[in-house]
């Protein structure tokens, strides 16, 4: 084999991990990107070299997304996940969405592949073999990334490549190949360092080369159904198909799951609720009174107020909410046990509703308990599942882990790295959990969920299943977020001492937006008419939803062969490294015209909000801490209640600046920069006060 498909090789073993513990449905076809990018060193001319590159991320971008994406969503992807990145600490990366992140791989990914192509001696392969084995080191120990498949590719290769150039240099006439000893030394060290130290289990399987196309290559079968919530929505031994049909679109300040049922009750194969389910006649306009009781305790509100409007050729049957309900426009029947609203043939509807804003602190903090007696069937487990699922529950927590929601998370965790997303399932005749958990290891929302409900609960852990759908997509068009029939989900509700019925997420990819860093244990509703604030762990970009996936499209590598040059003469190192010259050349000009056409958002925006955060540690000490602007804007209001209708102005302009598919526009820049001096010169003053 030549070097450059050898180097782009070792160049998809190094990205592996990264773009499979994401929870890609295709994260195969992604991680093949570096191959894809070298197979553009055929064209002898740079210009069409940049070009093939271009197309080969766009594409691999529309795939990963399902979508054909514009660049407004490129940027928008862009300057979340930046504002994310230095939000966050690095052990917290992880929690960035990485179907938003996307953009973000696919860029680091052409520079990675800027730097292994013109890796053509011998110092240049041991000083890449060193830095890619502690990067998946590194990656493995801080954020728990697949170690063992990808190292040990990555050093086959990495091997394979000493092994060229040496016998490339050795046959060279007047080579000296003496000096060799250091390196040598090193790169077995290399080999056997992690060899010695060891890994656990991959976080995922390895990739099955032979079943690799069996999946898009093969018909779905009998047992299928479409995506989309409707009649058997409870069974889970499916696979299914997506349909990119419109249901709805949201017209709200920020993205929610929108709820239509609950269930407790597994049977291995479907979900249900056992028992009498008594009904009542909501009527219209109802009351600020919750119609069904709040799943939440201790937990501080804000209120959501939403338009909900038909898109699909049949009216609702159901209505979809977020949180507790308060009341609806219309009047409409409520089942109590499942908490379903119907009310058939509605077009449009309002919901006014009371949204819960968790503490991590507190929810960490919450022991399991003792569940109370009204919560037996939370805990009951189907007659068919495998005690393996409770072993695993408990191999996988651990001893030393207290507290019902880090079990979650570590369950949670545990789902996103071993098992892959996919439409395709293994049918079961007695329990899906067992063969999605030790057979399949791929499945939906569906399987995630349940199966994170089954291990909750043996554990002692009351859990149930919900229904409906994720928040969608943000259409700027449209005013609101567009809900597809593939947007319908499933996640679950954990029951903690203290807190109710917390909402956790094992999906890959999803988590829910609600865990917010807010310091309240009251149940009293802010003064402020505002949104359910974001989370500092996610970003509620209104990007493209992870459940909206093509899974036909397919790009493949260019069969054509790659053309004899030269790559041990002096030229061509120079050509590439005059090509490496160009494209960064580019890159800076483009840089440079992002840079203008964002100068407000960038240049004003963000060092307004950097500016923010240092003007409030000056002026209330080292101990300040706002992670988002909303939680920025509780801090403030706290201290200066006066300070209300300047403080949410601005923080909402944030939210927009920095989560929204659309920049400011002039008059907003202008009301932002008003707002900034204002809050500026009462910090100011209140400094000045303190010192006299």
């Amino acid at each position: 084999m030549k070097r450059s498909p050898l180097l782009g090789l070792w160049a998809c073993a190094l990205l592996w991990p990264f773009v499979h513990s994401g929870g890609y449905p295709d994260a195969f076809f992604l991680s093949l990107t570096p191959v894809l990018l070298q197979a553009g060193d055929q064209w002898l001319h740079w210009s069409l070299r940049y070009l093939h590159w271009s197309v080969v991320l766009y594409l691999e971008l529309c795939l990963a997304w399902g979508r054909w994406v514009p660049l407004g969503a490129i940027d928008a992807a862009f300057h979340g996940v930046v504002h994310q990145l230095f939000t966050l600490s690095p052990s917290q990366w992880t929690q960035i969405s990485a179907h938003v992140a996307t953009p973000f791989v696919l860029l680091g990914c052409l520079v990675g592949w800027g730097i292994f192509r013109v890796c053509d001696n011998y110092r240049r392969v041991v000083a890449l073999l060193v830095i890619g084995v502690v990067m998946i080191c590194v990656g493995h120990a801080l954020w728990n990334l697949p170690a063992e498949f990808a190292l040990a590719s990555y050093l086959t290769i990495g091997l394979a490549l000493l092994v060229w150039v040496h016998r490339r240099e050795f046959t060279r006439a007047g080579a000296d190949v003496n000096q060799r000893g250091v390196l040598n030394t090193l790169s077995v060290l290399v080999v056997l360092i992690p060899v010695i130290v060891g890994f656990e289990a991959p976080s995922h399987p390895p990739v099955n080369l032979g079943g690799l196309l069996s999946g898009y290559l093969t018909a779905f079968g009998t047992n299928t159904a479409t995506t989309g919530y409707g009649a058997g929505v409870t069974e889970i031994d499916h696979s299914l198909v997506p349909n990119q049909a419109p249901v709805f679109v949201a017209h709200a300040n920020a993205p929610y799951y929108w709820q239509a049922a609950t269930y407790t009750t597994f049977n291995g194969l479907s979900w249900s609720n056992r028992g009498p389910s008594s009904t009542f006649e909501q009527l219209a306009g109802g009351s600020d009174v919750p119609i069904l009781g709040p799943y939440f305790e201790g937990s501080r509100t804000v209120r959501v107020n939403a338009t909900i409007t038909d898109l699909a050729r049949r009216p609702f049957t159901s209505l979809f909410y977020t949180g507790a309900p308060l009341k609806f426009s219309l009047t409409s029947i409520v089942h109590t046990r499942s908490g379903r609203i119907l009310a058939p043939g509605a077009r449009s509807y309002t919901v006014s509703a009371l949204e819960p804003l968790y503490s991590p602190g507190s929810l960490d903090t919450r022991g399991v308990g003792v569940a109370p007696q009204g919560l037996r069937a939370d805990l009951e487990l189907p007659a068919g599942l495998s005690p393996r699922v409770g072993q695993l529950a408990r191999r996988v927590v651990g001893a030393g882990t207290s507290g019902a929601f880090n079990v979650a998370m570590m369950i949670k965790h545990y789902l996103d790295t071993h098992y892959r997303y996919s439409y395709q399932v293994h049918t079961s005749t007695r329990d899906i959990v067992n063969e999605f958990l030790f057979v399949g290891h791929q499945g939906y929302c569906d399987q995630f969920s349940t199966a994170f409900i089954m291990m909750m609960r043996s554990l002692g852990i009351p859990a149930r299943w919900v229904v409906g759908y994720d928040p969608g997509t943000y259409v700027k068009s449209l005013g609101g977020y567009l809900i597809r029939q593939v947007d319908a989900h499933s996640w679950a509700q954990i029951w903690i001492q203290g807190d109710g019925w917390v909402p956790v997420d094992p999906t890959p990819g999803f988590h829910f937006p609600h865990h917010s860093t807010v310091a309240a244990t009251t149940n009293v509703s802010p003064s402020h008419p505002s949104p359910t604030p974001t989370s500092p762990v996610v970003a509620p970009a209104p990007a493209p939803s992870l459940n909206a996936q093509a899974h036909l499209r397919k790009v493949s590598a260019p069969t054509v062969s790659r053309r004899t040059t030269q790559h041990g003469s002096s030229n061509v190192v120079s050509e590439e490294l005059a090509g490496i010259g160009v494209l960064l050349l580019v890159s800076g000009a483009i840089a440079v015209w992002q840079w203008r056409r964002r100068s407000s958002l960038l240049r004003d925006t963000v060092k307004q909000w950097a500016d923010l955060q240092r003007l409030s540690r000056r002026s209330f000490g080292p101990n300040w801490r706002s992670d988002s602007p909303r939680e920025w804007g509780e801090s403030w209001t706290n201290q200066f209640p006066h300070d209300t209708a300047i403080v949410w102005p601005l923080v909402r302009l944030f939210e927009t600046a920095f989560y929204a598919e659309r920049s400011l526009t002039p008059e907003q820049r202008l009301e932002a920069r008003r707002l900034w001096r204002t809050i500026r010169g009462r910090a100011r003053r209140l400094r000045q006060s303190r010192r006299t």
